[in-house]
């Protein structure tokens, strides 16, 4: 999946905290380094560097905050693009734990629902007819012809 389709999928909203995310993390990380280094009184190290390392653990934390939190929004914009329950699986995401509510998600999601032509309404990829209006889907053009032996006769 290319990184475009991926931010195409998550919500706007997801997008705007993971970076506020990020943004108070760091923001965090340099106040707990200013404050670590003048609460300690460590003679070696100076205040920049206490600060810097601070900047960095924020960013590492706010990092793998917002990446989870755009995980999730993910899980939630493709479940209600699938026509599957988006709460449900975005909270199996969240709480089953090492990944694995991930790896259930994307094991046993369902095709991308396209709309009908007639009437629009929601129709999966393997229905032959529209539920709501009996609009027959069209088929692929390499199913409707009849497949030949190579070299027999047309």
């Amino acid at each position: 999946m290319k990184r475009h389709q991926f931010w195409d999928v998550v919500p706007q909203p997801v997008r705007i905290a993971a970076c506020a995310i990020v943004c108070v993390a760091i923001l965090i990380g340099f106040i707990a380094g200013a404050v670590h280094g003048r609460v300690t009184g460590l003679v070696n190290t100076s205040p920049a560097l206490e600060s810097l390392a601070g900047i960095g653990m924020g960013l590492l934390a706010g990092s793998f905050i917002a990446i989870w939190l755009l995980c999730l929004g993910y899980v939630y914009a493709d479940a209600r693009r699938r026509a599957m329950p988006p709460v449900l699986w975005t909270l199996l995401a969240l709480l089953v734990p090492n990944l694995l509510g991930f790896l259930f998600y994307f094991a046993l999601r369902r095709p991308l629902i396209s709309p009908c032509p007639k009437c629009g309404h929601a129709v999966a990829a393997e229905q032959r007819f529209c539920a709501w209006c009996g609009h027959q889907a069209t088929s692929s053009p390499s199913s409707q012809t009849p497949l030949q032996a190579p070299g027999a006769p047309s």
